[in-house]
This record gives C-alpha cells, sequence and structure tokens, in this order.
C-alpha cells in the first residue's frame, strides 16, 4: 500500500489521495493502480491544497467516487525505500512500549495525513488513539524484533490532569 483514497472533491469523480510525494510522483494518468486489490486506471491526478487528488477511468462523478472512499492505494512496483520509512502494512499489527518498556497495545492502522501520518493505537485497555508518526514521539521501530516505542508524554496515551 503506498496511500489511501480520500472524500470525493468536486462533482467530476476526483478524489483525496493521501500519499507520500514520492509516490505521488510514480502516479500518472493511464497507470493501473489496484484499490483494496481491484485495478483501475489513472484517468488524472493532480496536487491540491492539502495534498493530491485523484479520479480514474469510468468514474465520473461525485456519486460513484464516494464507493472509493477509504480505499488502500498500492501499484505494482514499489519504489526504494529510504532510511527511516517503512510500509504501512509493515507496521500494522507491531507491538506498541513506551521508553521505559511498559507494553501499551498494538498498532492497529497508519493514517496518512497532509501534515504527518499517523499510527492508530489498540491499547492493551481503552480506547484507541494516534500517535504522530514523527521521530520525536516514535523513537523506535524495529521490525526485526516486532515492535514500536512512543515516547509518553502527558494526554498522548491518556488525558492529562
Amino acid at each position: 500500500m503506498v496511500g489511501r483514497v480520500g472524500r470525493p472533491h468536486g462533482l467530476d469523480g476526483f478524489l483525496g489521495l493521501y500519499v507520500d510525494e514520492e509516490d505521488a510522483a510514480a502516479i500518472a494518468p493511464g497507470l493501473t493502480v489496484y484499490l483494496d486489490d481491484d485495478p483501475y486506471v489513472v484517468r488524472a491526478i493532480r496536487r491540491a491544497d492539502r495534498g493530491y487528488q485523484v479520479a480514474f477511468e469510468g468514474i465520473f462523478d461525485r456519486y460513484t467516487a464516494e464507493d472509493l472512499r477509504g480505499a488502500n492505494l498500492a501499484v505494482g512496483q514499489r519504489r526504494a525505500l529510504a532510511d527511516g520509512e517503512f510500509w504501512p502494512k509493515d507496521l500494522i499489527g507491531l507491538e506498541v512500549f513506551d521508553q521505559d518498556g511498559a507494553r501499551i497495545g498494538t498498532v492497529k492502522d497508519v493514517v496518512y495525513g497532509s501534515g504527518q501520518d499517523r499510527l492508530v493505537i489498540d491499547p492493551a485497555t481503552g480506547s484507541s488513539f494516534d500517535v504522530p508518526f514523527v521521530d520525536d514521539l516514535v523513537p523506535v521501530v524495529d521490525l526485526a524484533r516486532s515492535l514500536v516505542e512512543i515516547v509518553s508524554i502527558p494526554g498522548l496515551i491518556e488525558p492529562s490532569d
């Protein structure tokens, strides 16, 4: 997975696209991509205020586009990752610990954002919560040991007093 399709924009079938800049550069009209494993051909892609918008062949109105909202987008060939980059599917299911080694829960999802991505943490107790996926809050991602370390600051895991 390289991105996620967002909500429709306008009346002509365009959808928000949450994707890294490097991956967006590889998406072009005529390219076949996969939305939740179903193939779609990119009709157009354009830069928007908060990222990108994409339209697919055969999707020409807002109502049909709405059916694709929330789909995971994948391309046939992945780009090489830089140091500190991870594929979302490799993060989902990793155990989450705080900096003192206490188990917090597991990574449930990765949410793309225009400013930053977020890890959705499914805690051992309580409701799930988001952690901005930035080095200051997520200093360790160890795929070999299947774990993520987060910095537990007041209000991040539990509401502050």
